[in-house]
């Protein structure tokens, strides 16, 4: 199923949140967005839709690219010697070895440590458990464990910290259904999937 489904999807189910628990209109779009994001999360593992934009290697190339050529051209013009050379050689390597080494599953691990490090500077919970979450992902195939009951309950315990965090009722029930819809959506049942989850993982790899 596309990506704007899921969201689609994701945003109902936290819609059906806002209206059962009778939430302001700040409070059910609030609702409605994380519903939408936790339709989106599963797909966080490495061929899914939300970790190939995350992931889209053309802007850490020319970010990469830019520290390079600022680098090199800094070392050329200010420094002399072993350290001019050594700074060449550095930002020539900026601009080249990120196409050759840097991938796809390493771009999303290292999105991932940031998070957990950001979590733990902050002491929240919940963005240690999300950069980890991320970072598991990285190693994961598309529709692995992400799309089981023990990436849903997992991402339930996010929602719970989140919820806590922002004292906000209905946040941990919008992570739910959202990432539960997901799950549901991608069952091989519906004629728009040719293969399904399965949500057993790892003890069953049964495809529902």
């Amino acid at each position: 199923m596309r990506g704007s489904s899921h969201a689609f999807i994701g945003g109902a189910a936290g819609m059906a949140v806002a209206y059962t628990q009778h939430a302001d209109p700040m409070t059910a779009a609030s609702l409605i967005g994380i519903g939408v994001l936790s339709g989106l999360v599963p797909d966080l593992d490495v061929n899914g839709k939300l970790s190939n934009t995350i992931t889209s290697r053309k802007w850490i190339y020319g970010l990469l690219a830019l520290i390079g050529i600022l680098l090199a051209s800094d070392s050329a013009f200010t420094e002399r010697g072993t350290e001019q050379w050594i700074g060449m050689m550095i930002g020539a390597g900026l601009i080249a070895l990120p196409r050759i080494f840097m991938k796809k599953r390493t771009i999303l691990l290292m999105t991932g440590i940031v998070i957990a490090g950001a979590g733990i500077v902050m002491n929240e919970i919940w963005i240690i458990m999300m950069g980890l979450y991320i970072s598991a992902a990285s190693r994961q195939p598309h529709r692995g464990i992400t799309h089981s009951l023990v990436g849903l309950v997992y991402f339930c315990v996010i929602g719970y910290y989140l919820e806590q965090d922002l004292q906000v009722p209905g946040i941990f029930y919008a992570c739910a259904a959202g990432y539960a819809s997901h799950l549901i959506a991608d069952l091989k049942v519906l004629p728009v999937n040719r293969k399904g989850v399965k949500w057993f993982q790892p003890l069953s790899k049964k495809e529902f």
